[in-house]
């Protein structure tokens, strides 16, 4: 039990940072709601969509590599070498992309954004040479620091992108008087538009640099052939995995305004319709931060209790109680979805996708088992199985959005995350039981997970006209389901408590 309580304090203090950072960047979606157009912000999520494949390439696999390594052996070397991968790297695709700006714009089907491309590089740059230091604030376990860093960034981002995008073009009109006018219409750029999001996220991204300037000023460039040989073996895998995990992730948002023809929906391009689609996903967002804080933490304390006899019995505890936790964020944004897509989602423009949330939530619970159970080939050295399952998956992706999408449209990418996520899932279980398994508890949470998407069924079936009523019988439902799975579970935590 005192093993869970670490995990949940180190859980605890990144779930923190990450959910206010998040909640706060999320009143973003609110802002960009209001002022930018679907088409416009199709073009950010697509961009964005992008860049997620570049972070991979640029990193190589090495933060889980980094963890790996000195989890092993204790040489600072590993932080050097690490380090030295992703600044080699990180420096040739930038110039490259630096040099070649414009035809990148032009090959993504943006030809004036030319400058975006750019801002983009430069943040990719530093986010990578950034988080082996980030590594390193996580294996050492000062979760304060790495969770200071991470929101007095979002902080930034978000202070910047106000000022940019709704007070500097109201300084700039004379809206406020003259006094600071005339050097506002200097600086303000009407024609950037969305750009301002892009300029927002770089001078952030620059920010955290001195916040992390004790690990980084300790770094020197580090290159042993006999160390850095079976880190790239071990780190080979992860990047592949890597490449096909974003495939998974972010592919929907690169081939839907590429598949979907301007006429599927009505009073919608298909940019526009990627707009609405990716600002609609983003109410899943609870489940995925309940993922990212868990991963954060789960990651050294898996490895760092591998070698106990009693790791299969922990590791399964931990799965259990993080599915019914999702379970719980599942119903609490499916039942009030309405809600939150008032409050987030200003223009109605963006309320016509709000079906597809509870599938997107469930897809988003799914990933979160497998990121639980695919622990077992990292603890065993076997990660090519993690680049198997995720081409398997990106395959399952792909193929599904190719025939889905022009069908059926967004909702085709969302049945194909799905269907991709149970995949990968069924995959990584069976193989696992060979190599490091398990006992994981899959009749109860399957149990909890019928009941929880009925209610949601049930809860669409029966809805209110009344805004209000309806509002509250959704959250009743809520907090009626939370204390359900505490009576249910409560003996159980008792037990292990004592």
């Amino acid at each position: 039990m005192s093993q869970l309580k670490s995990l949940a304090g180190q859980t605890a203090i990144y779930g923190v940072s990450s959910i206010l950072g998040r909640v706060l960047n999320y009143f973003l979606v609110f802002l960009h709601t209001s002022v930018f157009l679907p088409d416009e912000m199709g073009q950010v999520s697509d961009l964005y969509a992008w860049v997620t494949f570049f972070m991979v390439a640029y990193t190589f696999g090495m933060e889980t590599t980094f963890f790996r390594f000195t989890s092993k052996n204790k040489l600072p070397e590993y932080y050097h070498l690490a380090g030295t991968v992703v600044l080699i790297i990180s420096t040739l695709f930038t110039v490259a992309i630096l040099t070649s700006s414009d035809w990148l714009a032009s090959l993504a089907g943006y030809p004036q954004s030319a400058t975006f491309i750019t801002w983009l590089g430069l943040i990719v740059f530093i986010d990578a040479i950034t988080s082996i230091p980030f590594a390193k604030l996580r294996i050492e376990n000062q979760a304060k620091k790495f969770a200071s860093a991470k929101v007095i960034s979002i902080v930034i981002n978000i202070g910047l992108q106000l000022f940019f995008i709704l007070l500097l073009p109201k300084i700039a009109s004379g809206e406020y008087g003259q006094t600071f006018q005339g050097y506002a219409i200097k600086v303000y750029n009407p024609d950037l538009g969305i750009g301002y999001i892009f300029l927002a996220n770089l001078i952030s991204s620059f920010a955290v640099v001195p916040l992390l300037w004790t690990s980084i000023r300790s770094f020197r460039i580090n290159i042993k052939w006999d160390l850095l040989k079976p880190m790239f073996k071990y780190a080979a895998p992860i990047f592949i995995t890597g490449l096909a995990g974003m495939g998974i992730e972010q592919l929907d948002k690169i081939m839907i305004p590429r598949l979907l023809s301007d006429d599927f929906y009505a009073n919608m391009t298909s940019l526009g319709a990627l707009g609405v689609y990716a600002q609609t996903l983003k109410l899943s967002i609870f489940i995925s931060l309940a993922i990212q804080a868990f991963r954060y933490a789960a990651e050294p304390f898996f490895f760092s209790n591998a070698t106990d006899k009693n790791s299969p019995e922990l590791f399964a505890k931990v799965m259990h109680y993080f599915v019914l936790l999702s379970l719980i964020i599942f119903i609490a944004v499916s039942v009030n979805v309405d809600l939150f897509a008032e409050i987030f989602l200003r223009n109605k423009l963006y309320h016509v996708a709000l079906y597809i949330v509870p599938i997107a939530l469930f897809a988003k619970l799914l990933w979160g088992v497998y990121i639980n159970m695919s622990i077992w080939f990292k603890l065993t050295d076997k990660t090519i199985y993690g680049t198997y399952f995720n081409l398997v998956g990106a395959a399952v992706i792909i193929l599904g959005n190719l025939l889905l999408i022009p069908i059926i449209g967004f909702m085709g990418s969302l049945v194909s995350m799905t269907l991709c996520y149970v995949v990968m899932c069924v995959l990584c279980f069976w193989y696992g039981k060979q190599y490091f398994p398990i006992p994981y508890r899959f009749m109860p949470l399957t149990f909890h997970a019928v009941a929880a998407i009925i209610l949601v069924y049930i809860s669409y079936l029966f809805s209110f006209e009344n805004f209000v009523l309806d509002t509250t019988v959704n959250i009743a439902i809520t907090l009626i389901y939370i204390l359900i799975i505490w009576l249910l579970e409560k003996k159980k935590l008792l037990a292990e408590r004592n």
